[in-house]
C-alpha cells in the first residue's frame, strides 16, 4: 500500500505532532552584582538604556559590565493532518525541554546498531517451548483409551447399554453375568488404567519454565514460590538477586519520570499565571491542600485561616526548582515493617511509649490507630509536643501555658502550707498518718508541675532566642545587601571614572606629566630650603655652645681670683 494513502482513508484521517529546535539569536548580559540573564529574559517593567538596566517603577539602574552574542535553543510545535505537505498549523512551545518522555527498558549497541527491548523479548522462546510442550500434554492424553472397563461379551450380555453410558451416567452399581448357559464362571468386568501423563513433556513443561525465570532473571522467591531457601534471610538475598538482575527497568523508569517532572515543572513556571488550589498527595497516601499564587512576593508564604489550619502559598514564578526520586518499596510496605519494628522496640523498652507512643500509633494500620495517636500526643510533656502556628503564636501559647501554670503552682503551695499547719495541729494517730500521706501526694505534685513550669519557661525562653537570633540574621543580611549594592556602585563609579580617563588621551597624559614636574620642582625647592634651614640651625647651636664654654671659662676664673 502506498505510504500517502494511509493518511487519508475512507473512514480515518491520520493527525500527527512533531517537535524541532531551533536557535535564535540573542545576548548574553554580565550585570555589575555578577549576575548573567539573556537580553530576552528581562522582566516586564525593566528597560535597557546603553549599558544600564532601569526598573520604570522605582527607578533602581544596575550597571551592564559587558555583553557577548549567543543563541538560545527554542522549541517550535507542528500539526499535520492528511495529505497536506505543509504543517496547518504550528506555535513556539513555551518549554526548555522535548515534552516526549522515552522510558527505554534494555539499549544495546551491536555493531553500531542500537537495538532496544523490554523484559519481555528474552522470553519469546522459552514461551514458545512451554506452549508446545502444554500443547503435546494435552494431545498425548487426549488420543489414550477414554474405556474405563474391560470384560468379556458375554459377561455384559444384556447389558450393553449399562455399560456404554457408564462413564456419563451415575448408576450405584454395573451388574454383569457372573457364569455362561453352562454354568461356567465368567471373568467380572475390570475398570482399567486411567491416562498416563508423558513423563518426557511434564520434564519439558517444568524445564521450561524454569528457563522463563531463568531468562528474566526472577527467582522462585520473587514470586511467592517455595524456593530452596528455608529461612527468612535466604529467602530475602534470593529476592534480592532478582532485584538486581532486572534493576535497569524500574530505574529507567524512575529516570523517565524525572524528566516528565521536569518538564512539568518547567511549564508551570510559564503557564501558571492566576492564583489556584491545587491537591497534594503525600508519600503516606494524606492529601493536602497548597495554593500556588504567581503573584505573592515571596516563593513560600503561610497564612493563618483557623485555630489550628495554616494555609501553605507558593509562588511557582520564583525560584529554581529541582526534582529527586527515590524507588524502593512503597509507603505501605514500609510503615507496616516500621510498625512491628517500632513495637518491638516498645515492648523492650516501656518508656518509649510514653515519648513516642503517638509516632508508634500513626504507623499502625487499622481503624482508629490516629485517633489513639493524638491522644497520645495530647498527654506528651511541652516540650516534645509539636507546637502549631508560627513562632508568634507559639511564644503566645508557651506564655499563657506559663502564667496558668503560676497560678496552679500559687494554689497548690496554698493547699500545701494549710495541709502543713493541719499537720502540725494534728495529733498521733490515723488522722495524722492520712495527712501525713496527703502532704506527700501534693508536695509531689507541686514537684511535678514544677518541673513542668520549668520546662514552660525554658521553651519560652528558646522561642524568645530563636526570633532574637532570626532579628540579628535578617539584620545582618540587611547589611550585606546593602555592602554589595553599595560596592557595586563604587565599583561602576570607578569604571565610568577609568573610562572618562582614558577618553582623556594624550592631554590628559600630558597634564600628568606638567603636574608631576611642578610637583618634583617644589619638592626640590623645599628640600633645598630645609637643607639651608638645618644648616642654619647646626649654626646657631654650635655657636650657642662656644659662647655656653666661653662663659663657663670666664665664671672659673673669677672664682679663682
Amino acid at each position: 500500500m502506498d505510504k500517502k494513502s494511509q493518511w487519508v482513508t475512507e473512514d480515518t484521517v491520520r493527525i500527527a505532532e512533531y517537535y524541532c529546535v531551533e536557535y535564535v539569536k540573542d545576548k548574553a548580559l554580565l550585570l555589575a552584582d555578577g549576575t548573567s540573564i539573556l537580553e530576552s529574559k528581562i522582566e516586564e517593567g525593566v528597560v535597557r538604556n546603553g549599558m544600564v538596566l532601569v526598573h520604570e517603577l522605582s527607578g533602581q539602574t544596575i550597571e551592564i559590565v559587558k555583553e557577548r552574542d549567543t543563541f538560545k535553543k527554542q522549541w517550535k510545535w507542528y500539526k499535520l493532518v492528511g495529505n497536506h505537505q505543509e504543517p496547518v498549523d504550528s506555535r513556539d512551545w513555551p518549554g526548555l525541554y522535548l515534552p516526549i518522555i522515552s522510558v527505554v527498558g534494555k539499549e544495546l549497541n551491536v555493531n553500531g546498531e542500537v537495538i532496544r527491548k523490554g523484559i519481555v523479548r528474552d522470553l519469546k522462546d522459552p514461551a514458545r517451548m512451554v506452549n508446545y510442550a502444554y500443547s503435546e500434554t494435552v494431545q498425548s492424553i487426549a488420543l489414550q483409551n477414554k474405556i474405563p472397563y474391560m470384560a468379556a461379551a458375554e459377561a455384559i450380555e444384556g447389558y450393553e447399554s449399562e455399560y456404554a453410558n457408564a462413564n456419563i451416567s451415575n448408576k450405584g452399581y454395573l451388574p454383569y453375568n457372573a457364569y455362561d448357559d453352562e454354568g461356567n464362571p465368567l471373568p467380572k468386568p475390570e475398570r482399567q488404567q486411567p491416562a498416563v501423563m508423558p513423563a518426557a513433556q511434564i520434564q519439558l513443561l517444568q524445564l521450561s519454565t524454569e528457563e522463563m525465570r531463568g531468562a528474566s532473571g526472577q527467582q522462585n522467591a520473587n514470586f511467592g514460590i517455595k524456593s530452596e531457601a528455608a529461612s527468612g534471610v535466604g529467602i530475602q538475598r534470593l529476592k534480592a538477586q532478582g532485584e538486581i538482575a532486572t534493576f535497569h527497568f524500574p530505574d529507567n523508569l524512575a529516570r523517565g519520570l524525572k524528566y516528565e517532572a521536569v518538564v512539568l515543572i518547567d511549564l508551570i513556571q510559564k503557564i501558571y499565571d492566576t492564583k489556584r488550589v491545587v491537591r497534594v498527595l503525600g508519600l503516606d497516601g494524606n492529601q493536602d491542600y497548597a495554593t500556588l499564587d504567581p503573584n505573592n512576593p515571596q516563593p513560600y508564604a503561610e497564612a493563618k485561616t483557623s485555630a489550628d489550619d495554616i494555609q501553605k502559598i507558593f509562588n511557582p514564578t520564583l525560584g529554581q526548582y529541582d526534582v529527586v526520586i527515590d524507588t524502593g518499596p512503597s509507603f505501605q510496605t514500609q510503615r507496616q515493617e516500621g510498625y512491628a519494628s517500632m513495637m518491638e522496640l516498645a515492648s523492650r523498652s516501656p518508656a518509649l511509649m510514653q515519648i513516642a507512643g503517638d509516632i508508634i500509633m500513626r504507623n499502625a494500620d487499622y481503624p482508629g490507630a490516629d485517633k489513639i495517636a493524638d491522644r497520645l500526643a495530647k498527654a506528651l510533656p511541652p516540650n516534645l509536643q509539636e507546637q502549631k502556628g508560627g513562632k508568634d503564636e507559639q511564644l503566645a501559647q508557651a506564655s499563657q501555658m506559663a502564667q496558668q501554670m503560676g497560678q496552679q503552682l500559687q494554689m497548690m503551695n496554698m493547699q500545701l502550707q494549710d495541709t502543713q499547719a493541719k499537720l502540725e495541729q494534728a495529733e498521733s494517730g490515723v488522722q495524722k498518718t492520712q495527712l501525713e500521706m496527703q502532704y506527700k501526694m501534693e508536695l509531689a505534685q507541686f514537684d511535678a508541675q514544677l518541673e513542668e513550669q520549668k520546662q514552660i519557661r525554658a521553651l519560652e525562653a528558646e522561642f524568645r532566642l530563636e526570633e532574637y537570633r532570626a532579628q540579628l540574621e535578617q539584620a545582618r543580611q540587611d547589611k550585606e545587601l546593602q555592602a554589595t549594592l553599595y560596592q557595586a556602585q563604587m565599583d561602576a563609579k570607578a569604571r565610568r571614572e577609568a573610562e572618562e580617563l582614558a577618553m582623556a588621551g594624550e592631554l590628559t597624559r600630558s597634564h600628568q606629566e606638567a603636574c608631576k614636574e611642578v610637583q618634583i620642582a617644589d619638592m626640590n625647592n623645599r628640600s633645598r630650603e630645609d637643607i639651608a634651614e638645618l644648616n642654619a640651625s647646626v649654626e646657631l647651636a654650635k655657636a650657642g655652645m662656644e659662647n655656653a664654654a666661653l662663659t663657663a671659662d670666664v665664671n672659673k676664673d673669677l672664682k679663682e681670683e
